[in-house]
């Protein structure tokens, strides 16, 4: 009997007891909720991080892209800005060299023709031998056209350290070669007498080019004819000087003749525009290189520059440009 009662109390003492499974059940449950807890508490640190970072993320984008956008457009401007410039030294370049062999090209140069040119405006021979280049064609007629050339020629700088125009050389221009019936003529005594002669100050042409300046020029001169008139006209504007430092380019601007007195002397008014280019780098009809691998180079382009002169107006010659403003 003893021995069965010890038995059962072993067996008793074998099976876990209820408090005990109830005390290991609830260690349990409050382990997993202090890992839950601490899940919890983890994830709510890296979402205040989380925020943390895409504020600072949002404060950098705010300071620095408007920053960024200013330094991209800037660079932008600063890369056109030198596009434009180098496309503006290409047409330079384009422009001097279209010069260059317009000036002085061997055949169609105006230097190079220059006497041919004299012949033609004051003995009205050897025409024929003029550039083909030169003529414009009007329809079934066809002409030379002188005035750019002859402008050219007349072309010089009036500038005078000492005064604003060298007003000698117009006195000189005027009263030794543009009154004669014939300019050429040294013995050949004036036939007209200049009454006065007004030079004004100069001032640049229009602002398109700081070189180039203008000379307002007003002549009193007495006339007996209205033929004589005319040639003193012919002299101003159609005929060329033989020394080239005596030569000036002018456009007359109005002229006071009663025509209906044409046969009685008359003394006539007359307001001309004298121009010149003055530039320190920029010297009176620089001769041209007679350099034979030059002017080899120049004919080998000749024909690409005189497509590139059509197909781009602003490479066009820069005299040209220059003498068609007046």
């Amino acid at each position: 009997m003893e021995n069965k009662e010890i038995m059962e109390r072993l067996l008793q003492d074998d099976k876990p007891s209820k408090t005990t499974e109830k005390s290991e059940s609830t260690v349990k449950a409050n382990n997993g909720d202090a890992s839950i807890s601490r899940i919890r508490v983890v994830t709510a640190k890296y979402k205040v991080y989380i925020v943390l970072l895409l504020i600072f993320i949002a404060l950098l984008l705010i300071v620095y892209i408007p920053k960024a956008q200013d330094s991209y457009e800037s660079s932008q401007k600063a890369y056109s800005q030198v596009n434009t410039e180098l496309n503006n030294i290409k047409v330079s370049i384009q422009a001097a060299e279209n010069d260059m062999e317009y000036l002085c090209d061997s055949t169609n140069g105006i230097i190079k023709n220059e006497e041919t040119l004299k012949n033609c405006l004051n003995e009205k021979e050897g025409c024929s031998n003029l550039p083909i280049t030169w003529k414009t064609w009007t329809g079934e007629d066809s002409h030379y056209d002188l005035s750019i050339p002859l402008s050219y020629l007349q072309l010089h700088s009036l500038y005078n350290k000492k005064m604003p125009v060298d007003e000698k050389r117009v006195l000189k221009n005027l009263n030794e070669y543009l009154i004669k019936k014939d300019i050429l003529w040294w013995d050949k005594k004036r036939v007209w007498d200049i009454l006065r002669i007004e030079i004004w100050e100069p001032e640049n042409v229009n602002d398109w080019d700081e070189h180039f300046f203008q000379v307002p020029v007003d002549v009193e001169i007495e006339f007996n004819t209205v033929d004589d008139l005319i040639g003193f006209l012919y002299n101003v504007e159609k005929k060329l000087i033989n020394e080239w430092e005596d030569r000036i380019l002018y456009k007359i601007q109005a002229v006071s003749y009663d025509i209906v007195t044409n046969d009685e002397p008359q003394i006539t008014d007359i307001s001309m525009i004298a121009y010149y280019y003055h530039d320190e780098q920029f010297n009176d009809k620089k001769e041209c290189d007679d350099n034979s691998d030059d002017n080899s180079d120049d004919n080998e382009n000749k024909e690409n520059n005189d497509i590139e002169e059509n197909d781009n107006p602003e490479s066009e010659s820069f005299f040209k440009n220059l003498l068609k403003k007046i």
